[in-house]
């Protein structure tokens, strides 16, 4: 009886694997766009611009095959236009990102046009860096969990991340973004810089007196890539993701992001 099973099992297999065929000449609906991806960092020359373009889906991307080094790129800051140059994988500009001004984006290749527009944001004022223990014996019996913030008064036209800097390295909290919709009553924002703890309080403390505190201001456009970013595949990067649900803010024939970035670093006790 057992032989009888295993022959009709072994049958079966062979019957499924004979009625395999293999499939040629399928395609996918596919709509070549620009790929854009630019932050203009407050204080600093304009560059690094990457443009590549999407690549038919059943094709194996590779950074040759997507990489565009031909198109024109346009920068208008309301006084001036500058035509962007491409070297070495990426395009730059000699205009210098100021705090406050608009900048708008125009790319063209072939018969792709795209654009973008953002706000490069002022920078965010903060002076007192606080701490809040709280008892967690969940962990063990005298563990304190460390919440390390400050308060601002927040921009409408901003939204914020934060973190810590150890040798001039920033390790984001960008997990976590703070809007001006979540400003207290007394139109003040509590932005989080890290999450710490110990058994030891004023070891706690000792250890973030060695760190520096970081507030990273963008155009609040950023906003809605953070709340769609996971939408497709994705790592941490801010380009790791060309999925098409995710909300760029790059127009016409293209996606990605063309965003304005402030960073303010700053050294402060906490007792």
């Amino acid at each position: 009886m057992k032989k009888i099973y295993l022959f009709l099992i072994l049958l079966t297999g062979f019957g499924l694997s004979s009625c395999e065929e293999e499939i040629t000449g399928v395609t996918l609906p596919y709509r070549e766009q620009l790929v854009i991806r630019a932050v203009l960092q407050a204080g600093e020359k304009i560059g690094n611009i990457r443009v590549e373009r999407t690549i038919p889906p059943l094709e194996n991307y590779t950074v040759e095959k997507a990489l565009v080094k031909d198109a024109v790129l346009i920068i208008d800051d309301s006084e001036q236009l500058d035509t962007l140059t491409y070297k070495n994988g990426y395009y730059n500009s000699k205009l210098t990102a100021q705090s406050g001004k608009l900048y708008k984006l125009y790319a063209i290749w072939k018969n792709h046009r795209a654009y973008g527009e953002t706000i490069v944001p002022e920078q965010a004022s903060f002076d007192e860096i606080f701490i809040e223990f709280t008892k967690d014996t969940t962990i063990y019996e005298n563990y304190y969990k460390a919440t390390v913030y400050t308060n601002i008064t927040p921009n409408a036209n901003y939204v914020y991340t934060a973190g810590i800097s150890f040798d001039n390295i920033i390790y984001g909290n960008y997990d976590e973004i703070f809007t001006y919709s979540q400003r207290a009553s007394n139109n003040r924002l509590r932005i989080c810089f890290t999450y710490t703890g110990g058994d030891d309080t004023l070891e706690v403390k000792k250890q973030l007196n060695n760190y520096k505190f970081v507030i990273l201001s963008y155009d609040k456009q950023y906003y809605d890539y953070f709340i769609t970013r996971y939408n497709g595949n994705s790592d941490d990067d801010i380009f790791g993701n060309v999925g098409a649900n995710v909300r760029w803010n790059i127009r016409g024939d293209g996606i990605g992001m063309f965003i304005g970035r402030n960073i303010v670093v700053k050294k402060a006790k906490i007792n």
